[in-house]
């Protein structure tokens, strides 16, 4: 049970953060209106995006559990807790920066961006990496450090990727429009 518990918790923080990479990669794109719309766009694209680069990381775990022998259960549980103790603290001042900034008036949540959302998305990369390391080193196996691997650059590159296949600098929004839009 604890370990669909931690796996569940990762799941779930890996999947926001997709989502959020998404909906950072389309900002500033262009000076459009009305954003809602794409914004609600990308972060379901980012999503999307991320459950496909964490598929390799669910594979390796699951031919690591069919490899003969026993299948190292607690080491995923020790190297998943390791990972939520770094990753959480992150996640929890993130997401409260982001209610601030979808909640308050227009200067409070210009404040929460420049001082949290900001300053957080340029340590990203290290604080996934702190976890990972931090996972490998205390789940001490072989599988389980291919794992945490997998899932780092499941994580670094979400939002490149993103950026790269929907978001142009030069061209804007990519399909986006709906088909009433477009009429």
């Amino acid at each position: 049970m604890r370990v669909v518990a931690v796996a569940s918790a990762l799941a779930v923080l890996g999947l926001l953060d997709g989502a959020l990479a998404g909906f950072r990669s389309s900002l500033g794109r262009r000076g459009a209106v009305e954003h809602r719309v794409r914004d609600r766009v990308a972060a379901r694209r980012g999503l999307l995006l991320m459950g496909g680069l964490l598929l390799p990381v669910a594979v390796a775990t699951g031919l690591h559990a069919l490899a003969p022998g026993p299948w190292p259960a607690e080491a995923y549980v020790r190297a998943g807790t390791a990972m939520l103790a770094v990753y959480l603290p992150y996640a929890v001042v993130t997401l409260l920066a982001l209610l601030g900034y979808l909640a308050l008036g227009w200067r409070w949540g210009y404040l929460a961006s420049a001082v949290i959302l900001g300053p957080f998305t340029l340590v990203r990369p290290l604080v996934a990496t702190a976890g990972v390391v931090a996972g490998a080193v205390r789940g001490d196996d072989g599988g389980v450090t291919v794992g945490c691997l997998l899932a780092l650059g499941a994580v670094l590159a979400v939002e490149p990727l993103s950026g790269r296949l929907w978001w142009s600098a030069g061209q804007g929004v990519r399909s986006v429009a709906s088909a009433t839009q477009r009429q």
